[in-house]
């Protein structure tokens, strides 16, 4: 989201903050001025709680996302946002929110014209994502399969779905099924983890549709180069938004929506991990069972 404003108006000054960090070192930027945005979907995460304790006490608006209602994080928003959802679809319902308010801002600010016509066809979105689950179903299950003993994974990504990568490298394999990731943005994979690519390494690429798609070809034609050149084959497995059928008139309103067709298609590889694993997505060694 950050990443769509930021290049789509400069008249909207935007941040993404870590709430523990924002905490520790609120930026200088922030002010009782400051429309702050929450997500959270047990409505129970300390931090965001604080975070927004704190930004209310400051004079800010605070804007909250939580799937379940009445819950602790509701009681510090200035405007909250319920749509009950479960882990296996909560991007999706994260992402429809926000999807939706930033839309908004944007058009307030004069930067997005097309905001009617967008959000007139966002609203039919629904069967698409189905039916890109479904397509992409017997893939996944396959992929699952194949790499199911595979113990460390490099997830790539970049511009609109950076976070993307960000999210399934630690929320997905890391944190659900105990599996050792890096998530790496694609400009940065020449930066260091190059040197970390040897035979039967695991890379998967999360393909948008944005200007940086050229960060993903780069890196992508290196896993050729490395074939080629030094007889090095690592295991590519790409995940490209550009592949699914979307309800938009506009090709400009691919990009927008691009997370949020990456979580849905690969939330089909988490589901068939956990099968081919024995490993439930909600299995927690410390993570809520304990306090730290």
């Amino acid at each position: 989201m950050k990443y769509w404003v930021e290049t789509t108006t400069a008249d909207v000054d935007v941040h993404c903050e870590i709430a523990a960090e924002f905490l520790a070192c609120p930026p200088k930027t922030f002010n009782k001025d400051s429309v702050c945005v929450f997500s959270t979907r047990t409505g129970t995460t300390p931090e965001i709680i604080e975070a927004a304790k704190f930004c209310q006490e400051q004079g800010a608006r605070t804007l909250m996302y939580v799937s379940n209602d009445n819950t602790p994080a509701t009681e510090y928003a200035d405007y909250k946002f319920f749509s009950f959802a479960e882990d296996d679809v909560l991007c999706e319902a994260i992402y429809t929110y926000q999807i939706t308010l930033v839309a908004r801002f944007l058009k307030n600010a004069g930067a997005f014209p097309k905001y009617d016509t967008f959000m007139e066809e966002f609203g039919n979105i629904a069967p698409y994502l189905i039916k890109a689950k479904d397509a992409q179903d017997e893939r996944c299950a396959a992929m699952a399969e194949d790499f199911k003993d595979t113990d460390y994974h490099m997830v790539i990504g970049s511009g609109m779905l950076w976070g993307e990568a960000y999210d399934y490298a630690m929320c997905i394999l890391e944190e659900m099924q105990w599996i050792k990731t890096k998530s790496i943005h694609a400009a940065e994979f020449f930066h260091g983890t190059i040197e970390l690519c040897e035979e039967g390494t695991s890379l998967i690429m999360l393909y948008g549709e944005d200007d940086t798609r050229k960060l993903m070809d780069r890196v992508d034609n290196f896993t050729h180069m490395l074939a080629d050149e030094k007889g090095v084959h690592v295991r590519v497995n790409k995940f490209d938004t550009a592949e699914v059928e979307l309800p938009f008139s506009d090709p400009e309103f691919r990009k927008i929506v691009s997370p949020m067709v990456t979580y849905t298609i690969t939330e089909r590889l988490s589901c068939h991990l956990e099968h081919v694993r024995n490993h439930p997505l909600t299995t927690r060694r410390y993570y809520h069972q304990m306090n730290y």
